[in-house]
């Protein structure tokens, strides 16, 4: 088969995370036998306003109206030289104006585009989702939204390429707990609860051990050049314009409260913060602790304030593909992709998630025995092969 691919958000892998899903996507293809065609055309012009659903300014527009046109000329000059039968795409609605997927249906090209920010930030690609073939959710509760637009959803999981992400031979595993990540939404409050239990425990990732990274409505440090109260007069007219005025101002509390929280509890975590690590390390960390702990909870609606919601990650799949004894959130989605308890475990109170961290620690048969098996469930079932292979089942397309 000849897929054509635009997954890349940037050609600068440095850049809105340029290279990950072409680093999860390619290799399968290419041990599966598929022809690659990549598309050249940079998204980083129209990555940087990704985050708006609508109302796009002309300029904005007129980026995405060359963007789109790009992309279409490489596909049509590329299915001349030889027919491309799969067009897989990584669009937000900012990046693809939604009407150019008819004139790849016309050539005969099946479309799928695939999302996995689907439960908290479907506008952002709800245009999309009416115009594709396939839309490729991550998210098991995701249908639903595909439907309401007019879309076609295919749920298909994350997975890990066993090539990336395998155990390191030779490490020596410290009689701690780790966890690799950002600091974000209520991962630092189970953390803190860990500490002030005295659980031995390192982390790696920005934010723990530096108080210029505060995550609010993005990831990226505050800019030090807005004051304290303009950032929050900024905020209150956004939570208003989008929640009226008592529920924008209840909002506004909501993110006020949660970041006092957190600056309370950043001292706590200075003294396990290794600060964050190239990829290149991950599995050296994964295979170096007795432990390794992941948070599934998001922000409802990507911002601070809103609910709280399991969200399956990357993380559940390849952390068991490096051979660890993994601790995630609790959810009836990662448990149908693993048997809790004997492939990893989860936990969904405070109480439970220091007790298990204890106990697997104080259990070393037990944790080696997890390990084992997550490790084999996940080389068996959860490879990038074994998702494409389900999404080319579900959109019958050999």
């Amino acid at each position: 088969m000849r897929i054509f691919c635009a997954v890349r958000h940037s050609n600068d892998p440095k850049r809105f995370y340029g290279s990950l899903w072409s680093g999860n996507f390619y290799p399968a293809f290419l041990e599966m036998g598929h022809e690659l065609v990549e598309s050249q055309v940079d998204l980083a012009l129209t990555s940087q306003f990704m985050a708006t659903a609508k109302d796009f300014t002309p300029e904005q527009l007129n980026i995405r109206a060359n963007t789109t046109q790009q992309i279409l000329d490489e596909v049509r000059k590329a299915h001349a030289e030889k027919p491309i039968d799969l067009f897989l795409s990584y669009f937000y609605t900012a990046h693809f104006d939604p009407a150019g997927f008819a004139q790849l249906h016309t050539r005969g090209i099946t479309t799928v585009n695939y999302y996995c920010n689907s439960m908290y930030q479907f506008d952002l690609v709800a245009d999309i989702a009416a115009k594709v073939n396939y839309s490729w959710h991550a998210e098991k509760h995701a249908r639903p939204l595909y439907k309401a637009v007019g879309g076609n959803p295919v749920w298909v999981q994350m997975a890990a390429d066993p090539q990336v992400y395998r155990p390191m031979a030779g490490a020596t595993r410290l009689p701690n707990a780790s966890f690799v990540g950002l600091r974000y939404a209520d991962r630092d409050r189970w953390m803190a609860a860990l500490v002030r239990a005295n659980v031995p425990v390192e982390i790696y990732g920005p934010g723990w051990g530096d108080d210029s990274l505060l995550v609010g409505s993005s990831n990226a440090p505050t800019s030090p050049s807005l004051t304290k109260a303009k950032k929050y007069l900024t905020e209150i007219r956004r939570n208003c314009s989008r929640h009226g005025l008592v529920g924008g101002l209840a909002r506004t509390k909501r993110q006020y409260n949660y970041r006092q929280q957190t600056q309370k509890l950043l001292p706590l975590f200075k003294p396990m913060a290794k600060g964050p690590i190239p990829f290149t390390r991950i599995c050296e960390v994964f295979s170096s602790h007795e432990v390794i702990l992941n948070f599934s909870n998001v922000w409802s609606d990507g911002r601070p304030g809103s609910k709280l919601i399991p969200h399956v990650r990357l993380r559940d799949f390849e952390a068991p593909m490096c051979k660890t004894c993994f601790l995630t959130g609790d959810s009836d989605e990662i448990a149908e992709f693993y048997t809790i308890g004997k492939e990893i475990d989860t936990y969904s109170s405070i109480e439970e998630f220091v007790d298990k961290v204890r106990f697997y620690l104080s259990h070393a048969q037990t944790a080696e025995k997890l390990r084992l098996m997550g490790y084999q469930r996940a080389q068996r079932d959860h490879t990038w092969v074994r998702r494409f292979e389900q999404l080319f089942r579900e959109i019958r397309l050999n």
